[in-house]
């Protein structure tokens, strides 16, 4: 009987369900990362943390391991290993989110968190370099579109489906785990959110792994992306940017409804999850669409063009967001938010994937995807809380936020425009693909 390391035969997932599943992976990653912005509040109450604690535990803690393995787990992708990966990354970072659960403190939280990060690792650079080996490029665009989708629709989930759940689980009030005693309703949640991810185990098993690239004499992948680094970096500052405010702006805005708004933590988990479940696909379609349409008349500058107009839409959005003293036009900004934030993702990945040699996509795409994560999501949650809890105030959430957006969408776009595109080969030849 084969082991779940050796490769299955070619009649398993490829092609369109290849890329649902890869986005219902994503999708579950996501929602597993992100309920702790919802239980912030009562979180904060119980363990008594301050608002920089939450900002690192929603950030720093887990960005940390997650761009430190992200490397080393798109190398095993590069080298064929795929699905393996992608199992190994779902059991560990169930066992994290059942550790959040039973925590009870802020270092254990920590701990967890950090496994958390390591655990998600894989997801991205394994999910991409499948894409990669297993799509024409005129539908990589497309598939990359629902995969940052799913991680949209993660983070919907989270607020949703969780704040339902939540609500269920505090009409109840604590519940006894036979061994731990009575739990808080958001461990509770934690606890349950790690059974859909027993199925996703068994769609994984069904991935048809592609053959590993093979290896490229006297091109490596750092070698590549040095030598095209006015292309690399300005990219890699814009996506950081634009995935600095979602982030962000996933971390806080349930608390700044809370504070500000007068929601509870469940209130407001059902209204933003609602939002987002409606107005994020609509931006990643829209801009995987406008990315693989736009390539005609501006292949090299396409995805450079696209994350500058969606972070040109942020701080207009983010400012009616937090100004607003009517709550309907709050919310209603929030969406459009989440909107030009879902448009500037297809050109942030799929852009970095029509960079980059297939050979070492894998490795390339983690790098990318760890750098960007370190940067946005290690530092943008815990700058909004320093500020908190330093300068405005924790009452006064929504300006922080304002601040912190505005910045980033100003270098973002400065730096999306400043990208360079490849140079193209003089006798024609189109570059490995």
């Amino acid at each position: 009987m084969p082991g779940i390391g050796d490769r299955i035969a070619p009649s398993g997932l490829s092609g369109r369900w290849l890329v649902i599943l890869l986005a219902a992976t994503q999708l579950l990653a996501f929602s597993d990362r992100f309920l702790i912005t919802l239980v912030a509040q009562p979180l904060k109450i119980d363990l008594a943390l301050s608002d920089a604690q939450l900002g690192v535990l929603q950030g720093s803690a887990f960005a940390l391991l997650n761009a430190a393995a992200m490397p080393w787990a798109g190398r095993i992708a590069d080298a064929g290993h795929r699905r393996v990966v992608l199992i190994g990354s779902v059991l560990v970072w169930s066992a994290a989110t059942l550790t959040c659960g039973l925590s009870r403190s802020f270092a254990v939280l920590l701990i967890a968190r950090a496994c958390l990060g390591l655990g998600q690792a894989a997801v991205a650079p394994a999910a991409l370099s499948l894409m990669a080996h297993r799509l024409p490029r005129n539908r990589l665009g497309r598939a990359v579109a629902l995969l940052t989708a799913g991680a949209s629709l993660g983070r919907s989930l989270a607020l949703l489906a969780g704040g339902a759940v939540l609500a269920w689980l505090t009409a109840r009030r604590d519940l006894d785990l036979p061994g731990f005693g009575p739990l808080h309703p958001w461990q509770a949640l934690f606890l349950l959110a790690c059974l859909p991810n027993l199925a996703l185990l068994v769609g994984l098993r069904r991935i048809a792994e592609p053959p590993a690239a093979a290896k490229r004499e006297g091109r490596p992948a750092l070698a590549w992306v040095l030598r095209h680094r006015a292309a690399y970096g300005p990219h890699f500052g814009a996506a950081a940017a634009a995935v600095l405010i979602g982030q962000t702006l996933t971390a806080w805005a349930p608390t700044f409804y809370v504070r500000v708004h007068g929601l509870s933590p469940a209130e407001a988990g059902l209204r933003l999850g609602l939002l987002v479940l409606i107005a994020a696909p609509i931006g990643h379609l829209a801009g995987g669409r406008w990315l693989d349409r736009a390539r005609t008349f501006a292949r090299d500058r396409a995805a450079s063009y696209g994350l500058a107009l969606g972070l040109a839409a942020a701080p207009a959005c983010t400012a009616a967001m937090v100004l607003a003293a009517d709550r309907a036009i709050s919310l209603a900004a929030f969406a459009g938010l989440v909107a030009v934030l879902g448009f500037t993702s297809p050109p942030a990945l799929a852009g970095l994937q029509l960079l980059t040699p297939r050979a070492f996509r894998g490795r390339v795409s983690a790098a990318f995807v760890a750098g960007v994560t370190l940067v946005a999501f290690g530092v943008g949650p815990a700058l909004v809380g320093l500020i908190n809890d330093r300068v405005v105030g924790p009452a006064h959430v929504g300006r922080a936020m304002l601040a912190v957006f505005a910045a980033a969408a100003l270098i973002g776009i400065v730096l999306a425009l400043a990208t360079r595109p490849l140079a193209r080969r003089r006798n024609g030849r189109r570059r490995d693909r």
